[in-house]
């Protein structure tokens, strides 16, 4: 703390005349303080309300409000009531206005015409008071700062601390000693140290004997890494124990000690499951390398054949994050024992960790039996699983590496398995693979896409497009999708198809998701009046496409709300498009997340409708507002009578559970015909407009706006436009 550092002072003088006021503050410059001027009571006060004041010369009659009224509201506001005050008066007060400014709290009076070696002596003496009382205050704030600190640290500290005098008794324990040893502070005090340690394998004599007592004397530090502490009737606690003299005027010692209880119990159960798993009770990884590298042995030595399967749980996490690691943990130990119950009794069965398994098949005849094996694996973990009342549908993908064709060594054969698991995961669900030559080519592949979205993500290479919906009764805009595209630095703009699967796989997709729903919400609030010229009596629906991994956030609903507020957003003018297969991992789940939204008021679309699960009974369980026939129907109605039927039918469906229908990938006029003919509520594709950045969408929707026909009768379509854009082929 520096006690000799100078603090600025101000003087602020009052007087209802310039001349005064120019006089004194001729007198008082040297002496080096700020100096700020009023000339009347009320702008004395907003001074003071405004700048940090030290010192206050008040003229005592002016017009309006006098010196002493000022004063006293001076002194009876907390902000400005330790301002010394000295009054300046023209004439000479009498002794009961004297005791009338002492008795507001005046500090002295100065007479007019004012002497100004006296004035700049009286400022000069009272500027020092309040330097030295403001370097006072701030010692005594660093002082109570420095004093809250040491002891938050002691009061917080998880370690046990411990004051031991030259008597050998506690004279001080902090509050981790007490809950360490499970009793009050208060009981620790006077209990001698050396009757609460218990050194391991070597009891302490009396204090004076005993190395508490030598070392520290000796400024000799020192360390117990394994003893016992406990109080009288206590259970001992194992701790480490290190003890050091302590420092200054106080003679005495100190000693930290900290619960290695858990520490103990941990190198017991690491050697009673070197090799298992505590969970499952399957192998840990150890004790599966020790059983693979025994099995290679053997089928070298034997000239059979062996196979390493590689699986993952799709989906645990969301399961885990959802429902918590209770009922994770159960799921885990029921994989385990569907499992177990496939395996053959000479194959090696190991959980990993997390989510993923892994299985060595041991003499096997041909190369076919290991497939064999991963169906059943596949058909055991297909039901669903019953947790505490709670279904629960968990797919698997497999991985599979036969020896020696995939590799001859653990290594080899467990890197192969783990990238056909990959390659399994990505075609679907419920599936397996076996390794093959190329998948080593798309790994690395994977692995520098994967390492190009995440410096494309950090360098904010990705951007959002809007594509608008027409309304195809009044021809009317009836809003946007929102697009996610990537500029690559090097490679330029990249097909969502090509990095949107891989954004989902490694969970990227979720950080990336808010910054899409938060982006989208920022622009689409930007052009709504716009929007709105083009959008006849509705208002404009900004779509959000979801996807699975995101859906799947707990968060979800409350980044969407929050999103919202801040743009000043309608919740009905949010529509979120969730694919089928989002919805049917987990029913639930997927019912909980959707009438969440519904609750707020946001509209819900199944996008790609007709190429997922197309569960006809989630149609009826989940609130759903839209249907969006994919684009591979739409695109095939002029060859395929099949497509053309099926997206008949979504419409017809549709319409009778009464939901709109969207159209997609409309590029042609025989398309809009038929999606009017068969009255598809809205359109949307290259035929109208192709997606555009947000700067230039208004453009787009007034091109696009010109060129769709008008109509007065909102019963009856108007004839449709022989051209609205250019025909290109759609993404």
């Amino acid at each position: 703390m520096n006690q000799n550092k100078a603090y600025p002072t101000t003087v602020l003088i009052v007087d209802d005349s310039p001349a005064n006021i120019v006089s004194m503050q001729a007198i008082l410059s040297p002496l080096g303080c700020g100096l700020i001027a009023a000339s009347d009571g009320e702008e004395a006060l907003n001074l003071l309300l405004e700048a940090d004041v030290s010192l206050l010369l008040l003229d005592v009659n002016m017009p309006g409000m006098d010196g002493y009224e000022v004063a006293e509201l001076v002194l009876s506001n907390s902000r400005t009531r330790h301002i010394p005050i000295i009054f300046v008066t023209a004439t000479d007060p009498h002794d009961v206005d004297i005791l009338k400014g002492y008795d507001i709290g005046c500090v002295d009076f100065i007479s007019k015409p004012v002497n100004p070696l006296l004035l700049q002596s009286k400022v000069r003496v009272l500027l020092e008071i309040v330097s030295s009382r403001e370097r006072l205050r701030q010692v005594n704030t660093e002082l109570s700062n420095a004093k809250n600190y040491y002891s938050s640290i002691l009061s917080s500290a998880a370690e046990g601390i411990l004051v031991v005098g030259l008597d050998g008794y506690v004279s001080f324990a902090n509050h981790a000693a007490g809950k360490i040893l499970r009793c009050r502070e208060s009981e620790l005090l006077g209990l001698s140290f050396v009757s609460m340690i218990t050194p391991v394998g070597n009891p302490p004599p009396t204090w004076d004997q005993s190395i508490f007592s030598r070392k520290p004397h000796n400024n000799v530090s020192f360390r117990l890494y394994d003893a016992l502490i406990s109080v009288p009737n206590g259970t001992p606690i194992p701790v480490s124990l290190s003890c050091a003299r302590l420092p200054g005027p106080t003679a005495g010692m100190v000693a930290v000690f900290q619960d290695i209880s858990v520490t103990k119990t941990l190198q017991q159960q690491l050697q009673q499951q070197a090799i298992s798993d505590p969970l499952t009770g399957l192998l840990n990884r150890s004790g599966f390398q020790k059983q693979l590298y025994d099995a290679l042995e053997r089928a070298k030595r034997l000239n059979t054949k062996l196979a390493v399967i590689y699986m993952d749980l799709d989906g645990f996490k969301r399961i885990n994050d959802t429902f918590g690691h209770d009922k994770g943990d159960q799921l885990l130990r029921e994989v385990a024992r569907r499992l177990s119950e496939v395996k053959r009794s000479y194959d090696a069965l190991a959980r990993l960790g997390g989510d993923e398994f892994t299985m060595v098949l041991d003499n096997l005849k041909h190369s076919e039996d290991a497939a064999r094996i991963a169906q059943k694996l596949l058909e055991a973990l297909k039901p669903p699983y019953l947790i505490d009342d709670i279904k629960l549908t968990v797919p698997a993908s497999l991985g599979l590496a036969n020896f020696p064709n995939a590799g001859e060594t653990a290594d080899e054969l467990m890197q192969a398995a783990d990238m056909a698991m990959y390659e399994a995961k990505s075609q679907g669900h419920n599936l397996y693979r076996f390794y093959d030559e190329n998948m080593e080519g798309k790994a690395r592949t994977r692995l520098l896409l994967e390492q190009s979205l995440r410096e494309g993500i950090e360098l904010e290479e990705f951007y959002l497009t809007y594509q608008p919906q027409i309304c195809l009764k009044t021809f009317k805009l009836r809003g946007v999708e929102a697009l996610l595209r990537w500029n690559h630095t090097n490679a330029g703009e990249m097909l969502p198809g090509e990095f949107i699967p891989l954004l989902e796989e490694t969970g990227l997709i979720v950080p990336l998701g808010r910054w899409i729903i938060e982006q989208a919400c920022g622009e689409f609030s930007q052009l709504l009046p716009e929007l709105r010229q083009y959008s006849g009596s509705e208002e404009p629906i900004l779509a959000i496409n979801i996807s699975t991994r995101q859906f799947n956030e707990r968060l979800l609903i409350d980044d969407l709300n929050k999103s919202l507020e801040r743009h000043n957003l309608m919740s009905s003018q949010l529509e979120l498009e969730i694919t089928e297969t989002s919805l049917m991992q987990d029913e639930d789940y997927a019912a909980t997340q959707l009438h969440k939204a519904r609750a707020l008021g946001i509209k819900i679309a199944i996008d790609d409708f007709g190429t997922g699960y197309s569960s006809l009974a989630y149609l009826k369980l989940f609130p759903i507002d839209v249907l969006k026939i994919d684009r591979l129907f739409i695109s095939n109605i002029h060859e395929s009578q099949k497509d053309e039927a099926i997206a008949r039918s979504i419409v017809q469906l549709g319409h009778n559970l009464q939901l709109d229908i969207i159209a997609e990938g409309i590029e042609d006029l025989h398309q809009h015909h038929w999606a009017v003919d068969t009255r598809v509520d809205i359109g949307q594709g290259f035929l109208f407009a192709k997606p555009a950045p947000h700067h230039l969408l208004a453009d787009v929707i007034k091109k696009l706006d010109h060129n769709l026909p008008k109509t007065t009768d909102g019963n009856k379509p108007p004839t449709a436009p022989t051209t609205i854009v250019e025909k290109t082929s759609s993404e």
